[in-house]
């Protein structure tokens, strides 16, 4: 059995960038000591500028399309389709470490442990706070472009009470440092955008979905290039934290009947259906989980099947994250009081991971006597294309 001690050792000696690196270009991110690109395990192109995809620092990572992620030992696991000690051995064997050694390892890793949660706990909350001062000085939708873009493009409805704001000039900002390691922010566009609160898992506003709005813009969404490096820029970004938060758009107590979907398009679609077919919607509420992963959570880690068609960059088999989930992963709360469960696939994604997913969310929400079913558009759409088509 291999030591804690020499894997903390061969992690050190084999930093997640560095290997990562080895098969993609990654670049700088947002946050201090973090860098972002294509991942190693699903992007079709290494070297993508715009992908933002994967996310690393010195012993971890993070991809938000394979809804996985892990140490450096997972990292080669996954990729050369290893087992453990065979991902020990790629990234060059294990090794016998001093006692004393060992033990002012450990010390260190505790002290930097607690340094990095106080530091993210306070990042968090300094977020936390930026996001409740956007949303306060945004206002509702009437009159605004926020409102054409959804009735007019979207064609869409939203119940009185849904967490959404219309913001008259919300800044875009580029997160970096400074040349003395400062962080700094950079402006690069400034105008009308849609914010949606997402609420954590304790209820509080945990952080800002924003949209921006360009009316005369393809689907009427900003269409934004970074004037440096030329690479397109989303038009919808999340600012503070996600993991196992929702967007409320119907609300209700105590509610009996959920439904679930990843964007607001389509579940403000679904909305504005049901009330048009005068179905009464009393104890219901409508969420958006704001990522697919968000809503199922992680899968579990022998919970891995193979894609029938894609491959890896290397032009293996792609294994992609399977049905079972991980219970102790971050998720949607569904409240107890739910008994009817509905999911919103989409289907203008990849469908055979889209669907892995899906399963995955029921099989994580399946309680006695709830019943969860996942609704359909037809292949090729989501539910907002299907009105908008």
């Amino acid at each position: 059995m291999i030591s804690e001690s020499s894997l903390a050792d061969l992690r050190a000696r084999n930093p997640v960038s560095d290997v990562a690196g080895k098969w993609v270009s990654l670049r700088r991110g947002s946050r201090k000591g973090r860098l972002i690109g294509p991942c190693p395990l699903h992007s079709p192109d290494p070297h993508a500028k715009d992908s933002t995809a994967f996310e690393c620092w010195g012993d971890g990572w993070v991809c938000a399309r394979c809804q996985d992620g892990g140490d450096v030992i997972r990292l080669v696991q996954l990729r050369e389709r290893l087992g453990f000690r065979e991902a020990v051995d790629w990234l060059g064997g294990a090794q016998e470490t001093d006692p004393a050694e060992d033990e002012r390892r450990a010390r260190a890793a505790a002290e930097r442990k607690a340094a990095d949660d106080a530091k993210n706990a306070a990042f968090r909350e300094a977020e936390r706070k930026r996001c409740w001062e956007f949303w306060q000085g945004a206002g509702p939708l009437a009159g605004t472009p926020v409102e054409a873009y959804l009735r007019e493009i979207r064609r869409v409805d939203w119940p009185d009470g849904a967490a959404l704001r219309a913001h008259p000039a919300m800044p875009y900002l580029e997160h970096g440092q400074d040349e003395a390691g400062r962080t700094s922010w950079r402006l690069l566009h400034e105008g009308p955008a849609m914010l949606a609160a997402i609420a954590g898992p304790d209820g509080r506003m945990a952080g800002l979905h924003i949209t921006w709005i360009d009316l005369d813009a393809p689907k009427g969404k900003l269409a934004l290039v970074h004037p440096t490096t030329g690479e397109k820029l989303p038009a919808k970004k999340v600012r503070g934290s996600l993991a196992g938060g929702r967007i409320e758009l119907l609300r209700a107590a105590s509610p009996c009947r959920l439904f679930i979907g990843e964007g607001i398009e389509t579940v403000l679609t679904v909305f504005t259906a049901l009330r048009a077919a005068g179905r009464c919607l009393d104890g219901t509420a409508m969420w958006t989980s704001i990522s697919l992963g968000n809503l199922a959570g992680k899968a579990a880690d022998h919970s891995r099947v193979p894609h029938p068609s894609e491959r890896t960059p290397a032009g293996r088999v792609k294994q992609v994250p399977g049905p079972e989930p991980d219970m102790d992963s971050a998720a949607v709360p569904v409240p107890d009081s739910v008994m009817d469960l509905r999911l919103l696939g989409d289907g203008d994604s990849d469908p055979f991971t889209t669907r892995l997913t899906m399963a995955r969310a029921e099989r994580r929400h399946m309680r006695q006597g709830r019943r969860v079913a996942t609704c359909w558009p037809p292949a090729g759409h989501d539910f907002n294309s299907m009105v908008v088509a």
